[in-house]
């Protein structure tokens, strides 16, 4: 087998309910030199099985023994045996438009000068439902305008050159911030971007204060340990204070009942196409019943 472009890198802990609509968005991609290299992680529930019925020979399925260990573990592990030139996130319940690989492939061709590339997203719930567009800048200058609140480049949507991946891997041990940790290591010597189009669908269930608290008190850790000089620390203490603040509101909604509808007033509008498009993508994915052990039929 031909060396791939692109490696797509999946970790999958009990996603029954969701990976075969995650891996039928990847089947059917545009774009088909890529492999997809799945890493299960402790599932005890009927992912395994659901998986091992795909009959692709891109896709390389890793049944881990060692158990629930986390997503950054997985994460280095799906890269060290990756093949690919570029390494292209995605997670097991979330929808890849047909083209994004295509899309961003052609993108890092173009700018050779660029590390990491993102795209837009749209927010969407179990049943298809689309609430809006995830915040997402798309320069390197808007990404990291503010270090110490977070970098608006959602985690599933990232393409980046293996190399970038190797020589940064993700830090294990921060739960729920293990994209932001990585973006607030490298930004002020790697290249962001993002493209405006939506390529990807991004599953948002539920949120609660207490996963979030867990989220930003990472995150805080990690703006302490970057501390070097007076810039450095007043970007900390800025952070702490306003991650302080957020999990303040974050716990009153919580109470209230109410953090999942301000929640997602925070996301943008989508407009009248991307509807439109996102209800396409979503009617192809879910409209079999089961793959049947085939693979997607490939383009000529």
């Amino acid at each position: 087998m031909s060396e791939p472009i692109v490696t797509v890198v999946m970790s999958v802990h009990n996603a029954a309910a969701t990976v075969t609509i995650a891996l039928r968005s990847i089947l059917y991609q545009t774009f088909e030199n890529w492999e997809l290299v799945v890493m299960d992680d402790g599932s005890t529930d009927q992912t395994r099985e659901i998986i091992s019925q795909i009959k692709d020979p891109r896709i390389r399925f890793i049944r881990e023994p060692f158990g629930n260990v986390g997503l950054a573990v997985r994460l280095n592990q799906c890269i060290s045996l990756s093949r690919g030139r570029y390494i292209a996130r995605m997670d097991a319940d979330d929808v890849a438009y047909p083209d994004r690989l295509e899309r961003q492939v052609r993108f890092l061709h173009e700018h050779p000068e660029i590390d990491l590339l993102g795209t837009g997203a749209a927010v969407f719930t179990e049943n298809g439902k689309l609430f809006g567009l995830y915040p997402t800048a798309y320069e390197h200058e808007d990404i990291c305008r503010r270090p110490w609140w977070g970098f608006p480049l959602a985690h599933p949507t990232w393409m980046g050159r293996k190399t970038w991946f190797v020589s940064r891997p993700y830090r294990e041990g921060h739960t729920r911030c293990e994209d932001q940790d990585l973006l607030l290591r490298s930004f002020s010597t790697s290249r962001f971007a993002a493209l405006e189009e939506v390529l990807l669908g991004y599953r948002m269930e539920g949120i609660s204060a207490k996963n979030s608290w867990r989220g930003r008190l990472n995150y805080c850790r990690q703006l302490i340990r970057q501390v070097h000089d007076i810039p450095s620390a007043v970007t900390a203490v800025r952070g702490m204070m306003v991650h302080s603040l957020a999990f303040s509101r974050d716990v009153l909604l919580d109470v209230t009942g109410t953090l999942n509808r301000r929640s997602r007033l925070s996301f943008q509008p989508a407009n009248d196409q991307v509807r439109t498009h996102w209800q396409r993508v979503w009617n192809r994915v879910t409209s079999e019943d089961a793959f049947a052990g085939e693979p997607a039929p490939r383009r000529a």
